[in-house]
């Protein structure tokens, strides 16, 4: 019998936990995709960049909380982006654009979630390299401890 697929679920982010898990960045801020995700954000009016700056914490505040619900359709919050090493997508759209948040939740740091990787969703064939990004990402964290001090 084979193991079963992953689902958002199985995420610290949907198990909730007081106090809060710690978000480490390891996100490359240089990245192409972080880059154009940035300037995107920088060029809103200022009240539309309130806005989604406070609805993407919103989204990382309920993540970290363990207060996000899987519910299995387009609209999941959270989702499984690769099973192995394992890396999560958090899900938002703001203003016609998908966001996506990649992050790790290794089993050294029971108390932390790794933020990887960010973008602006295009299409499907589009995200394959971010995921691939982001899970390069975990590999390099967890050779140099994850970053924590």
């Amino acid at each position: 019998m084979g193991k079963r697929a992953r689902a958002g679920s199985d995420s610290r982010c949907c198990s909730e936990t007081s106090p809060p898990l710690v978000w480490q960045d390891l996100v490359d801020t240089a990245h192409p995709s972080v880059v154009e995700f940035t300037d995107w954000l920088s060029s809103l009016q200022p009240f539309a960049r309130d806005f989604v700056t406070g609805q993407i914490a919103g989204l990382m505040d309920e993540a970290s909380s363990g207060r996000l619900e899987d519910t299995g359709d387009e609209k999941t919050p959270i989702k499984p982006a690769h099973p192995n090493p394992e890396v999560y997508e958090l899900r938002s759209t703001q203003l016609s654009k998908k966001l996506r948040f990649y992050h790790g939740e290794p089993n050294q740091l029971p108390s932390f979630l790794v933020a990887l990787h960010m973008h602006i969703k295009t299409t499907t064939a589009a995200q394959r390299p971010e995921i691939a990004h982001a899970t390069s990402k975990y590999v390099q964290g967890a050779k140099t401890n994850w970053g924590v001090v």
